[in-house]
């Protein structure tokens, strides 16, 4: 379907640029995280005969754990290095049922209720505010009534005013414990969509999601999780 030309394009690389094949190959470095994925989906209740969608999936740590389990998984992402890297690992775990697909948020090709689970991790801040909850409509059409979201992402939960102090700590933190430099951070910072926690909670309910927990950490990290309602 022809988009009108005021859509968001969100296959257009926002920060950092995950293309760029040094970012790709130095990732899972900074970003590494397996045990942690593996306690994720045990949380999340995966069973062997759902369907999930990782968005966002980078070199497909988590999309691999989840197809360890899974019936199927559907990884998606905007840059074709990154799917790659996905699919170069799930040959080498001999997974046969992972499919990738070069889109966002705004684009993936999920039919309506075809999905259990949907994960997202360190991405959804690529997205203004208004296009949030965009997606936020979309990844709740594509799930199961009763289907799982969950969202780890960059989001601020102190007060507007504690911004400037919060940023330079949260910098400092940031090159005191994973590879990434000040540059980097600040282009974070400057450059991409993470918002407050007030915002993200209202964006998931309005996109008709039972909140079940926010979790925050750090003054710049979230977990959401969230279910679709069943019909009454």
């Amino acid at each position: 379907m022809e988009r009108p030309d005021w859509y968001y394009d969100d296959l257009k690389q926002v920060g950092t640029d995950f293309a760029d094949a040094q970012e790709v190959a130095t990732y899972d470095e900074r970003q590494n995280d397996s045990a942690e994925d593996a306690a994720l989906l045990e949380r999340l209740g995966l069973e062997a005969s759902a369907a999930l969608a990782d968005i966002g999936c980078g070199t497909g740590l988590l999309a691999c754990a989840a197809a360890k389990i899974a019936r199927a998984v559907h990884a998606i992402d905007i840059s074709l290095p990154m799917l790659k890297a996905t699919r170069r690992r799930a040959e080498a775990l001999r997974l046969t049922n992972i499919t990738t697909e070069q889109a966002g948020f705004l684009s993936f090709a999920a039919p309506e209720a075809s999905l259990d689970v949907i994960t997202t991790k360190f991405a959804l801040h690529h997205l203004p505010d208004r296009w949030k909850g965009v997606a936020l409509d979309r990844m709740a059409r594509a799930l199961k009534p009763g289907g799982t979201l969950f969202i780890r992402d960059v989001v601020f939960s102190c007060r507007p005013a504690e911004l400037p102090q919060t940023a330079e700590a949260w910098i400092a933190w940031m090159l005191a414990n994973t590879g990434y430099d000040r540059a980097t951070v600040a282009c974070h910072l400057r450059d991409e969509h993470s918002t407050y926690g007030w915002i993200m909670e209202g964006l998931i309910r309005q996109a008709g999601f039972d909140l079940l927990s926010a979790e925050y950490s750090n003054g710049v990290y979230a977990d959401y999780l969230a279910r679709k309602p069943r019909p009454q």
